[in-house]
């Protein structure tokens, strides 16, 4: 018996629904175990399914436009789908789930007078270095704050290569702790 026949015989015959059950039970189920490993609720999904193919049946207007095996592991599937969501949108955060032996990061984030005085000299000094020593400041912003690659770097700024590129960086570096000293000098 075709499937068309198979849905002309439900919409006359609720007795064949029976049948129609159990003969694609086996298939969706297994399709869903790959899915979803609870056998409940796959039991649950799959007469869901049936019903939902039942109701559609009678419509009349309905058309089958794939096998009744594939249409019942369409609806299973997008209602495993919609189950998932929903119990991940209800799941709270379980403080079992942290780890006890992480470091509380946030002790890093407070500032000390002496950490504000570092950073306001950095500052400064790549103020200083993008005035007097432009190559520089970009070369270090493009290593630093754009995380460039040596090579990309060398070729946007006409070096010979990324040995270049580094050795540069080296003295740039070196440059902007210089000026960095001389700036904690002063103070």
């Amino acid at each position: 018996m075709t499937d068309i026949e198979k849905v002309t015989r439900l919409r006359n015959d609720d007795r064949y629904f029976g049948q129609v059950y159990n003969d694609h039970r086996p298939y969706a189920m297994r399709f869903m175990s790959k899915i979803h490993k609870d056998h409940e609720v796959i039991q649950d999904v799959y007469q869901d399914a049936v019903i939902v193919l039942l109701e559609n049946v009678k419509k009349p207007d309905f058309q089958l436009s794939c096998s009744i095996q594939t249409y019942l592991n369409s609806i299973c599937r997008n209602q495993l789908l919609t189950r998932h969501r929903k119990d991940s949108k209800n799941q709270l955060l379980n403080a079992d789930d942290f780890d006890a032996n992480i470091v509380d990061w946030f002790k890093d984030l407070e500032f000390s007078a002496e950490k504000e005085d570092r950073i306001s000299a950095i500052e400064t000094a790549l103020e200083k270095m993008k005035d007097t020593g432009k190559q520089c400041f970009d070369l270090l912003h493009m290593q630093y704050f754009m995380h460039y690659s040596m090579e990309k770097i060398a070729g946007l700024l006409n070096f010979s290569g990324d040995k270049s590129a580094k050795s540069q960086a080296a003295k740039c570096r070196g440059k902007l702790r210089e000026i960095v000293s001389q700036s904690y000098a002063k103070n």
